[in-house]
């Protein structure tokens, strides 16, 4: 698959990327990262990531075929929406760099995938979770819906467990600093902040001053 687009020019890339800070040693393969410079002048962030999706039914019924494409397109868009599309840095020259989120999906069979992800279709929300060491997510058919959470915000549950896939710790915790900050993504809302960023700002910062970008 060719991940850039015309009008990108890669500068710098690097493949299955170990990052973040979820688990003992962070995320194994999580996610290829790619800098570009654009037509424009400005550069972009692509965190490029190869996702295969398995569906089982559950107490929910049956999963047709339509539905699980729909699931799959939702949750792209879901992710692209929320994470991407923000300005990342702003250089000293005028010019910026931006985030992107892009995706090769499949459903079922076999693919040398980042991550595997597991959808059961529930009548009731069951317990979503990422698995950092092997790439196997957890979700149900209902993480799509935006829920009342502690604090009074709403998240999808598929919006959250992308920041595990990307390597972030859940910050609702009693250790957390940001323990109260309900409305952030990692939380209980869907507010994705410049903390968020840093499983792929080092890599980032150290490939701007490697090529000289300023």
């Amino acid at each position: 698959m060719t991940v850039l687009v015309p009008g990108e020019t890669e500068i710098a890339s690097e493949t299955d990327v170990r990052a973040g800070f979820i688990g003992i040693a962070g995320v194994n393969d999580a996610f290829d990262l790619y800098l570009v410079l654009l037509s424009n002048g400005n550069y972009k962030l692509i965190v490029f990531m190869k996702v295969q999706f398995f569906f089982q039914d559950g107490n929910g019924g049956k999963w047709t075929n339509s539905e699980k494409t729909t699931f799959v397109n939702k949750w792209e868009s879901a992710i692209k929406q929320k994470w991407g599309g923000r300005v990342l840095k702003q250089l000293k020259s005028n010019k910026n760099v931006s985030i992107e989120f892009r995706f090769k999906t499949q459903i079922g069979g076999w693919m040398l995938d980042h991550w595997e992800i597991n959808v059961e279709k529930v009548n009731k929300f069951a317990v979503s979770s990422v698995n950092p060491i092997i790439g196997n997510v957890t979700l149900d058919s209902l993480d799509l819906k935006l829920t009342r959470k502690k604090g009074g915000g709403f998240q999808r549950g598929v919006v959250h467990e992308f920041g595990h896939m990307i390597g972030l710790d859940d910050e609702y915790l009693k250790n957390s600093p940001f323990q109260k900050d309900y409305k952030s993504v990692m939380n209980g809302g869907e507010s994705v902040l410049t903390r968020h960023d840093a499983p792929h700002m080092k890599w980032l910062n150290e490939r701007l001053k490697e090529k000289g970008i300023h």
